[in-house]
C-alpha cells in the first residue's frame, strides 16, 4: 500500500493478540509485538550515497527493543539471559537471512527478510525485513540502574582471533562476557575476515576490547595480564588462536 504510493521508505509496528492452539490447554492467546522495514537506511541528502536497510539493520532495532526491557520488581535474570540471534528457517522468510531470537533458552521471537517469492507474490519492493516478538518475555529483565560515569581514562586494545567456521562471533562475544572482569567493560566485533592468510575452515574474528577502572588509572601490565587470561578461556572454550 504505501510502496505503491511512493512512500518507499517505511518502518512500522505494531502490537496485538496471536492464537495458538496447542493439545492440552486449547486456543491460547500471547500478546505479540511486530515490526516491518523497506527502503532506504537514512534521508536523501547530498553528502551520503543511498543505501537500501539490510538485516543488521532490523536486527539493531530489535537489539534496541530487548535492551530497554525492564522488570517491575528489579529482580535481575538467573543467568543474566543473553539474547541471541541464531540461524533458522520460516516459510516466510529468506532462508539464508532468518534468525530465531533467544533470551536464554527461551524461544521469543525471530526476524528475517521476507522471502523472495512472497516479495513477487505481493508485489512489493525489495529489500523487506520484519521481525516478531514475545512481549511477555520482554517484562522480565532488571531493572536498568544509574552508574556513575568514570573520571579515568579508557584504554582500548583490539585483538584477532582464529577460529573454525563453525563457531559464531555470538559465540565468541558470549565467552568474553561470561568472563569478563571489571575493568573490562565493552568490547565490539568490528572485522570478520576469510582468505589469504587464513587456512580453510577457519575464520578471523577482530574484537576491539575496552578496559577503564573507576577508582584508577590502569596500567598496561594491568590490560594485558586480561589479555592473556581471555585468550586462554577462547582458546580452551572454543579453540581460538591468536592471529599472527
Amino acid at each position: 500500500y504505501n510502496q505503491k504510493r511512493q512512500q518507499s521508505t517505511v518502518r512500522l509496528f505494531e502490537t496485538g493478540l496471536r492464537f495458538i492452539n496447542t493439545p492440552d490447554q486449547g486456543l491460547l492467546q500471547e500478546k505479540m509485538i511486530a515490526g516491518v522495514v523497506t527502503g532506504n537506511r537514512l534521508p536523501e541528502q547530498w553528502g551520503q550515497t543511498t543505501q537500501p536497510v539490510d538485516f543488521f539493520d532490523i536486527k539493531a532495532d530489535v537489539e534496541a527493543l530487548l535492551s530497554l526491557s525492564a522488570s517491575t520488581d528489579g529482580k535481575p535474570l538467573e543467568p543474566r539471559q543473553l539474547d541471541r540471534f541464531t540461524p533458522t528457517t520460516h516459510p516466510a522468510l529468506h532462508p539464508g537471512q532468518t534468525a530465531a531470537i533467544y533470551r536464554g533458552n527461551e524461544w521469543i521471537g525471530l526476524l528475517g527478510a521476507v522471502h523472495p517469492n512472497l516479495v513477487l507474490m505481493l508485489e512489493l519492493v525489495p529489500p523487506v525485513y520484519l521481525f516478531e516478538l514475545r512481549l511477555a518475555p520482554l517484562c522480565q529483565a532488571p531493572i536498568p540502574k544509574f552508574k556513575e560515569v568514570s573520571k579515568y581514562p579508557a584504554m582500548r586494545r583490539d585483538m584477532a582471533v582464529v577460529v573454525s567456521q563453525d563457531i559464531s562471533s555470538a559465540q565468541l562475544l558470549d565467552c568474553i562476557k561470561q568472563s569478563a572482569p571489571e575493568i573490562l567493560y565493552a568490547w565490539q566485533l568490528f572485522d570478520v575476515y576469510q582468505g589469504k592468510g587464513i587456512e580453510l575452515g577457519q575464520k578471523s574474528l577482530a574484537i576491539g576490547l575496552i578496559f577503564q577502572a573507576f577508582s584508577r588509572n590502569l596500567t598496561d601490565q594491568e590490560v594485558d595480564t586480561v589479555l592473556v587470561q581471555l585468550l586462554s578461556t577462547l582458546e580452551q572454550n572454543l579453540g581460538a588462536q591468536l592471529r599472527k
